[in-house]
């Protein structure tokens, strides 16, 4: 009879035990990382008697933790790379909202209104208020590039703070894994099973996997160890802490809490936002500052060689110091390089009107901001002493004496010379392509305006023909004749002889070398990127020094040049400025598009496989009120088979009685 009852209190406790399982798994059904559980039922050992075996019962001999660690892994590496896609969409999209091309404040609308200044300018480049305005335009043009910097920089500072914060998520759920480890490993060692702190772990791995991409070493004893391709974060209750590092180079590393180890991730939350920092800001901060750079030199190049309400300076000095005035001009820590080429001074007579035009040649390789000033000295008008150059905390400075002004203007000699007894007039603006030099030959003898056939021949520094101009019977003297390129010339009255020449320079740019800009001498713009771009000090103290004008104070020729900028194609790679700015917003949103579209795709796959998982390890409520149900009649009927026996019992010892 005991064999009886044991053979029902088998059944008694293993039903219990059944449904314990099943209610496990109902109550479980919508806990995040829960792994269904099954019972896994056998028969008891036999006994053998002579008429062969007897069965003993039932018992329980495992809890099966329903898992596919295929599914597992593939969901984990899903989860790191939806990781990195959705941290990548979020940060681009912020990053477009910086940019903000459609709104009022914009950079495009700030450079549209810039170049609009410089277009009214060059309609009225006398009117105090028109040069007004266009100041608050580049103002505001400046104000929106340092804006844009400043967000950016705020940009990093929070992606900063979010590495910290992530990489203390890392070390906090490595350290619970270890410690799970643990917990498993001497469960295991008694020879139980830990399907609960399983499913935890896998819910922490899951966590982790969002973060950076992991891969597993599985140990025999039931420990795991987390590895990254830097190296392992959890060898079984052992656990290495992160934390991050910034170079002198501004790069951001992930190493460990000694910084002596670098980590470096495949995928994940924290690979995106480390890329972002070290890569996608800094492209678009490089983009920017060839943005701002590009004006600054193209404006500041044309701005020097132009004059302002006053035609000329006193005094000017350099903006920008070289590391060393002996140093070669290439090599001289100069923002803008300058090349080899020639500068044009324009030294006028303020009494009489005069002009003198001096050339300096510089071999930027060779000569210094020295050199420079010695040939500034060395020319016809520093020879004179109307000019003197000097140096002063490795800034070059350019005094005229009294009575007398200097400019850098490319603006043709009025007064080039006589021809014979015959005084020559020039006038007109050049719009060759290169600088020149134009030589005027009288081609026969006699009187200006009377002798029949009387003519002048031009030719360029190469000895083409340029043209040949008719000063004979058929000419008034002091009539303007046109001879190419924009330049006029005239003639007043007196007699030529064959073979009598003068020379005329003819300059598109006066400063072939762009040392003028680089110095920041007569430049509209100081600094020389987006974080430090500004108007300069002088042209915002006094806008009558806005240089619209070339050579003559009043006409518009050098604000021409300016607008022209906004048009030009090959202002930055091939682009205009307002191209490149386009340029960039559509890379940018083009970017961030493809990067959401990442994160969908990603999310598509994970859905699918968290739906397989589901099959496999989810809990179907239905199914387990089924199993209960089984389970609860299995009870039943061994409680029922135990009072059947306990009946039987009572009646046989009743018998005794």
């Amino acid at each position: 009879m005991a064999s009886d009852l044991q053979i029902g209190l088998s059944g008694i406790l293993t039903a219990q035990r059944a449904m314990l399982i099943a209610s496990h798994n109902i109550s479980n059904a919508n806990t995040k990382g829960y792994t269904r559980q099954s019972s896994l039922l056998a028969t008891r050992d036999s006994v053998s008697t002579s008429a062969g075996t007897l069965g003993q019962g039932v018992e329980l001999v495992k809890i099966i933790r329903h898992k596919d660690d295929y599914l597992n892994s593939r969901l984990r590496d899903i989860s790191s790379s939806i990781g990195s896609a959705s941290t990548k969409s979020q940060y681009l999209r912020e990053l477009e909202t910086v940019f903000n091309e459609t709104s009022e404040s914009s950079l495009n609308n700030a450079l549209s209104s810039f170049f609009k200044g410089i277009n009214d300018l060059s309609q009225n480049p006398e009117n105090m208020s028109v040069r007004s305005t266009f100041l608050e335009n580049a103002n505001t043009l400046t104000d929106t590039f340092q804006r844009i910097v400043n967000e950016l920089d705020q940009m990093n500072i929070f992606i900063k703070q979010n590495i910290e914060n992530k990489l203390s998520d890392i070390n906090t759920i490595t350290t619970n894994i270890a410690n799970i480890n643990k917990q498993i490993s001497a469960l295991g060692m008694k020879g139980i099973e830990s399907n609960d702190l399983l499913d935890k772990r896998e819910a922490l791995l899951q966590d982790l996997s969002k973060l950076t991409h992991i891969t597993l070493n599985k140990q025999d004893n039931g420990m795991v160890d987390v590895m990254t391709p830097g190296g392992a974060l959890v060898s079984g209750t052992n656990v290495k802490n992160l934390t991050f590092d910034v170079d002198t180079s501004g790069t951001l590393s992930i190493t460990d809490a000694e910084k002596v180890t670098k980590y470096t991730f495949k995928s994940g939350e924290i690979k995106a936002l480390q890329d972002f920092y070290n890569t996608t800001i800094v492209n678009y901060d490089k983009k920017l500052d060839n943005l701002a750079s590009g004006i600054i030199k193209d404006v500041n190049r044309i701005h020097s060689e132009g004059v302002g309400l006053s035609g000329g300076f006193a005094n000017i000095k350099s903006i920008n110091s070289v590391s060393s005035a002996t140093a070669a001009l290439n090599a001289a820590g100069l923002t803008i390089t300058p090349s080899s080429g020639d500068i044009y001074i324009t030294v006028i007579n303020t009494s009489t009107g005069a002009v003198t035009k001096n050339t300096i040649s510089v071999d930027a390789a060779a000569n210094s901001l020295t050199d420079v000033k010695n040939a500034i000295n060395g020319t016809v008008s520093g020879t004179a002493g109307n000019i003197t150059a000097s140096i002063a905390d490795n800034k070059l400075q350019i005094g005229a004496a009294t009575g007398y002004k200097l400019n850098f203007s490319y603006a043709l000699d009025p007064n080039p010379g006589t021809l014979g007894t015959s005084t020559a007039s020039v006038s007109g603006v050049y719009s060759g392509q290169t600088n020149d030099t134009y030589t005027f030959k009288a081609l026969g003898s006699g009187t200006i305006g009377t002798t029949s056939g009387l003519q002048v021949e031009v030719k360029n520094s190469s000895g083409t023909l340029v043209a040949t101009l008719d000063v004979g019977s058929t000419y008034t003297a002091g009539n303007t004749l046109n001879v190419a390129n924009g330049v006029s010339f005239s003639l007043s009255s007196g007699t030529i002889t064959t073979g009598d020449t003068f020379s005329l320079n003819v300059i598109n740019d006066s400063d072939t070398t762009n040392l003028l800009a680089a110095l920041g001498i007569n430049t509209f713009f100081s600094g020389s990127d987006a974080s430090n771009i500004a108007v300069s000090t002088d042209v915002s103290n006094d806008v009558s020094l806005i240089a619209a004008s070339s050579g003559e104070v009043g006409n518009n020729t050098n604000a021409l040049r300016l607008a022209a900028l906004q048009d030009n194609p090959s202002a930055i790679s091939n682009a205009s400025f307002a191209d490149y700015l386009h340029q960039i917003a559509s890379a940018l949103g083009e970017e961030a598009n493809n990067a959401y579209k990442s994160e969908e795709s990603f999310t598509a796959i994970e859905t699918s496989l968290q739906n397989r998982k589901d099959e496999v390890s989810g809990v179907s409520v239905d199914e387990e009120l089924v199993n209960l149900v089984r389970y609860q009649q299995a009870y039943q009927a061994s409680a029922k088979y135990i009072s059947i026996v306990n009946g039987l019992m009572d009646k046989l010892l009743s018998s005794f009685g």
